[in-house]
C-alpha cells in the first residue's frame, strides 16, 4: 500500500484519466457505433444500471457525452475487490467488442485511501478508447478495517463485497 500521499496522487490521476476527452464532437465513427452496440450487460457481475447523474461517485462530475460516444454507470456490491470486478468488466468488454487492452500504457495504478478508492481500466478497438472506472462509494469503510501495514490478503478482504460505483464510456482516440 503506498503513502497517503501517494496514493492520492494515484486517485487524483485515475480519475483525470477516466474522465478526460469525455466530450467529443458529433462526426461518425463507425468504430464507435460497433463498440456502443457491443458494450456488455454487466449485470451478471452483480451490478445494476443507473443514470450516472444518480452515482454516489460520479453524479454531477461528468460531462455530457455526445454521439456516437456512449457512458454508462453501473452500481452494485460485487463479491471480490473493486480492482478485480475493473478486470472482469475489462475483460467482457474485450471478449464482447474485440478491443484491446492498453490499460497499462493509460491507466494510472489502482489506488485505495479513505476518501477515495478507483481502479481505471482501458482498451481500443480502431479509433475508440473504452474506459472502465470502479470506485468504492465508502472508501473510509473498507480502508478503517484495514491494520496499519495491511497484507494484500486484509486489503482483498477489506474491499470484498463493498458497494462500488462503475462507470463505462467510450471516445474518440486521444490525439497524440
Amino acid at each position: 500500500m503506498m503513502n497517503d500521499a501517494g496514493l492520492r496522487m494515484s486517485v487524483v490521476a485515475a480519475i483525470a484519466a477516466v474522465t478526460a476527452g469525455l466530450v467529443a464532437g458529433c462526426t461518425s465513427n463507425p468504430d464507435a457505433d460497433e463498440v456502443a452496440e457491443a458494450l456488455p450487460d454487466l449485470s451478471g457481475q452483480s451490478l445494476e444500471q443507473l443514470d450516472c447523474e444518480d452515482s454516489v461517485v460520479w453524479g454531477g462530475t461528468l460531462e455530457t457525452v455526445t454521439a456516437p460516444y456512449v457512458e454508462e454507470c453501473w452500481t452494485g456490491s460485487p463479491d471480490e475487490p473493486f480492482y478485480d470486478t475493473a478486470d472482469a468488466i475489462l475483460t467482457e468488454i474485450t471478449d464482447a467488442t474485440g478491443a484491446e487492452d492498453v490499460s497499462d500504457d493509460v491507466c494510472p495504478e489502482d489506488a485505495l485511501y479513505d476518501s477515495a478508492a478507483v481502479a481505471c481500466r482501458a482498451a481500443v478497438k480502431g479509433e475508440v478508447m473504452i474506459r472502465v472506472a470502479v470506485a468504492l462509494t465508502q472508501p473510509a469503510v473498507a480502508v478503517g478495517n484495514l491494520p496499519d501495514q495491511p497484507t494484500e490478503e486484509q486489503i482483498d478482504q477489506a474491499v470484498s463485497g463493498q458497494a462500488v460505483d462503475v462507470w463505462l464510456g467510450t471516445q474518440p482516440l486521444p490525439e497524440s
